[in-house]
């Protein structure tokens, strides 16, 4: 017998056989089983999920001689064999796509009723790709697929099932057909690779299940594929190699670029993608499905419950949410669908994709109002650190405050500009004898950077602070967040503000963050910034410092939120709304105003 090709050799034969429908194949099983099939179906869904041969199944079902447990097909009679060879009389499958006028439905209403083959048997009409029928031909079909003879069955697939009329679908049982999720296809993938003998690893697998996108058809063939390019042998670069990928490495690699402002490592990426043949457009659709990963793991701390992708995906989507900022996605993610468009316009696509990927390394490049926002982020950023390291202490003469443990400042956006040519001075002989001399050789002076400052010496660290306790630390728990919106940013104040003081022991503070949170906790542990911005502000407030440290809590809310402390003034106390309508009346009578200000007088006209 000739080759034939994986995906129709490992076509199903039962509703066993069927992947990931198991919602379809126990209710027709039972369906057989209990001499309640339908008249007509209607089986909607993507392609490559088993539609058609699900249809075939039934065939087999309904004429097989020597019918098994659970309604499932023998494959060992003559039926079965025929329906399975494509010769059956009693299986008429057409194509909507070619048989979509009034005259081929007259011709199938005309076949309907003859009888099957074999006294006793079932004859099974398959349309396929049904919403490719005409409206004339749909309304020819109507009577028909209504009332059918007892001995005719219609199954109707179809990968739009919304093109279909409403009186079509009112007349038939329907089944949608899901994609089949990655860990059912890929152990499909696995036990057709074992009984052809391929040498498969787990990486490839996952990855070919990945991009086929649910459908079993297109796993299978690019499972025959790269077996045929690595002589058997089925592993990750294979399949890159086969698909024109990038390897999976290259998005955490673009992750860095965007998070460290990296534009040469920008360059050099697009180099090395291209230099191993992958498909640029390619890399960019895969890099916005990667981007939204990050997305959904920065706002879904469910992620398994959201998206089906291999725990090795989650990984490195949960590793690159933790250098990129919310902004940062969601620019690359608006950036990459522009670049995406004009590449699908049959532009320069190396020049598109280099260009696209400067402009999220330096968004101070781009023009676009979310380039702009993260500029301003940045600015403010080191204004607060400025502010930090300057700050004036009125117990010092208005003079700068001794600085105590230094906070780290943040890493400065490299700006393009071009190398100056270095400026030769000639040698000064003389020192100028005037102020004005003075000035003047200042003035014609080339510019040079300042000189790094000498590593000022630590101070003496402040003593932990005695005698405090929860109810002190929440007393000051309003001045602390506040300090934390100023001089943090208000992305880690969103994060702090949800953790609230639970206990003071050891020269610590335990914060609690609700269990409920664990992105929360995760960020607020790993954030060094914060915490000395936190513990800063406690030495500022309590006189005496004291470590933070984080805990998931039980997820309830204590009940300390939102409290305003007993220290503040009497002042904050709101008044009585009474008392304000009160005092309205008494002082702000309008004549007594008009004639005071305006020095006017009544009158009766």
């Amino acid at each position: 017998m000739d080759y034939q090709a994986l995906y129709r050799k490992y076509r199903p034969q039962k509703f066993g056989d069927l992947v990931g429908q198991d919602h379809v194949s126990e209710t027709l099983s039972r369906e057989v089983e209990g001499g309640t099939v339908a008249h007509a179906y209607l089986f909607a869904g993507p392609r490559g999920t088993g539609k058609t041969s699900t249809a075939r199944i039934i065939a087999k079902a309904l004429n097989c001689t020597d019918r098994r447990d659970g309604g499932e097909p023998c494959n060992e009679c003559a039926s079965c064999i025929g329906i399975t060879e494509g010769n059956s009389l009693d299986v008429i499958e057409l194509d909507a796509a070619s048989h979509n006028k009034v005259e081929d439905v007259r011709e199938i209403r005309a076949n309907v009723g003859t009888v099957a083959s074999v006294g006793g048997s079932r004859r099974v009409y398959i349309l396929d790709e049904a919403h490719m029928l005409s409206r004339a031909a749909s309304n020819a079909l109507l009577k028909t697929l209504e009332e059918p003879p007892e001995h005719a069955h219609f199954v109707l697939a179809t990968t739009e099932p919304y093109k279909l009329p409403d009186t079509i679908r009112s007349r038939t049982q329907r089944f949608d057909f899901h994609p089949i999720g990655s860990e059912a296809l890929i152990g499909h993938l696995g036990a057709i690779a074992t009984a052809e003998g391929f040498s498969s690893t787990p990486e490839s697998l996952s990855l070919i299940a990945r991009h086929a996108r649910g459908s079993a058809r297109d796993a299978i063939g690019l499972l025959e594929q790269v077996a045929a390019l690595g002589s058997g042998t089925v592993d990750a670069r294979g399949v890159t190699r086969a698909l024109g990928l990038a390897d999976t490495e290259v998005f955490t690699e673009l992750a860095r670029v965007i998070a460290e402002r990296d534009a040469p490592g920008a360059l050099s990426l697009v180099t090395r993608i291209a230099s191993e043949g992958s498909d640029l457009r390619r890399f960019v659709s895969d890099s916005i499905e990667f981007l939204r990963g990050v997305f959904l793991v920065l706002y879904a701390p469910n992620i398994e419950e959201i998206v089906d992708e291999p725990g090795d995906v989650l990984e490195d989507w949960r590793r690159a949410a933790r250098t990129l900022d919310a902004g940062d996605v969601f620019r690359s993610i608006d950036q990459l669908g522009d670049a995406l468009v004009s590449l699908r316009e049959g532009r320069e696509e190396r020049l598109v994709v280099e260009l696209t990927l400067l402009r999220l390394a330096r968004p101070e490049t781009a023009t676009d109002p979310a380039s702009l926002a993260t500029r301003l982020d940045r600015i403010e950023e080191r204004v607060r650190w400025l502010h930090d390291q300057v700050r004036p202490d009125p117990a010092n003469d208005g003079r700068p405050a001794e600085k105590s443990q230094p906070i780290a400042e943040p890493p400065a956006a490299p700006v393009l500009r071009a190398v100056p040519e270095p400026v030769k001075s000639a040698p000064v002989e003389a020192a100028p004898d005037t102020p004005a001399e003075v000035t003047r050789q200042e003035s014609v002076k080339a510019p040079e950077p300042p000189a790094a400052e000498p590593t000022p010496i630590p101070p003496p660290v402040k003593p932990v602070v005695s005698g405090a306790d929860v109810d002190t630390i929440i007393q000051k728990w309003p001045a602390i967040i506040s300090q934390v919106r100023d001089r943090a940013g208000a992305r880690r104040h969103a994060l702090f503000q949800e953790a609230l003081p639970v206990a003071v022991e050891d020269g610590g503070l335990t914060l609690e963050v609700p269990a409920n949170l664990p992105f929360h906790l995760d960020q607020l542990q790993a954030d060094t910034r914060l915490t000395e911005v936190v513990e800063a502000a406690i030495v500022e407030l309590l006189g005496g410092s004291l470590r933070v440290r984080y805990r998931s809590g039980n997820g309830g809310t204590p009940a300390v939120r939102d409290e305003t402390p007993e220290a503040d003034s009497e002042s904050a106390t709101v008044p009585d709304k009474d008392d304000l309508l009160e005092v309205a009346a008494e002082d702000d009578d309008p004549i007594s105003i008009a004639r005071e200000v305006l020095g006017a007088e009544p009158t009766d006209g």
